[in-house]
């Protein structure tokens, strides 16, 4: 007669055979929890540090992201003062 944890609530004991504890039942008679267990979504890793998890529907972090989104800008203010200095170094024609 060994004891194991009840699959839903992780917290009560439960005997071989059982399918849940007395609480998960008494819940999910009374409608407050489902009956199958939802499936948690594995946790990934960063592409760039590797370090903290990813942000849903990309591949990177929260901090990573924002740093690629910096770099970008930057990248177009420099892009748009180049595009300037081109505009100032050519000469009105004159008539």
């Amino acid at each position: 007669m060994a004891l194991r944890k009840c699959p839903k609530c992780e917290l009560n004991y439960i005997r071989e055979g059982e399918q849940y504890c007395n609480v998960c039942m008494r819940a999910m008679k009374n409608g407050r929890i489902q009956a199958e267990p939802v499936a948690e979504e594995e946790e990934t890793l960063c592409s760039e540090c590797g370090e903290a998890p990813v942000v849903r529907g990309y591949d990177l972090c929260a901090n990573c992201l924002r740093e690629q989104k910096r770099q970008a800008e930057l990248e177009n203010a420099i892009a748009i003062d180049e595009d300037e200095e081109d505009f100032e170094d050519e000469e009105p024609d004159e008539e």
